[in-house]
């Protein structure tokens, strides 16, 4: 019987839960592992799934000034980690110097998955110093000095209040 029970314990630890749902317009199934779930996001087969496996990965990491690890990391190094891992694409180490040297400028209504979306969070400043990588559904991913890696939305009023521009890397 322990043994019965050992082998349906190490059995089920390789299992993924899948929802199936079905793309709009369509009549064909997609697989969503619920672990995506916890994005808090509806995610469908055209989406990037790398990109939220990547930054899934990310979640919860604590937020710390010039880190880029996941022990430790801030807003800039959060990004250039999530882009050297999925686009291999080198990016500057500093917000301010990625919307300069790597963007171009974009509008927020043209927002795409892997976009950038830049802020200024200082009081007596109109100097870039936070960024984050946009998802969908006005979701974008970010290193909060406060609550480490998360999933926030552009349209809070912080965000909206403190927002500076939207940029495309130019891969």
């Amino acid at each position: 019987m322990l043994l019965v029970m050992v082998a349906l314990m190490l059995g089920s630890c390789h299992t993924k839960k899948t929802t199936t749902t079905y793309k709009p317009g369509t009549s064909r199934p997609v697989k969503i592992p619920d672990e995506w779930r916890t994005l808090d996001i509806s995610l469908s087969a055209s989406d990037n799934k790398k990109l939220y496996r990547e930054i899934k990965g990310w979640l919860g990491t604590p937020y710390q000034y010039a880190g880029n690890t996941k022990r430790g990391v801030d807003c800039s190094g959060f990004v250039l980690q999530i882009y050297k891992a999925v686009y291999k694409k080198p990016i500057e180490r500093n917000s301010a110097k990625i919307f300069e040297k790597n963007c171009k400028l974009i509008d927020v209504d043209d927002l795409r998955e892997g976009d950038l979306v830049f802020y200024c969070t200082s009081r007596n400043t109109k100097k870039i110093n936070h960024v984050g990588i946009y998802l969908k559904d006005n979701k974008f991913a970010h290193a909060s000095s406060s609550s480490g890696v998360k999933i926030s939305d552009i349209t809070e009023d912080y965000f909206i209040n403190h927002f500076y521009a939207a940029g495309r890397v130019v891969r």
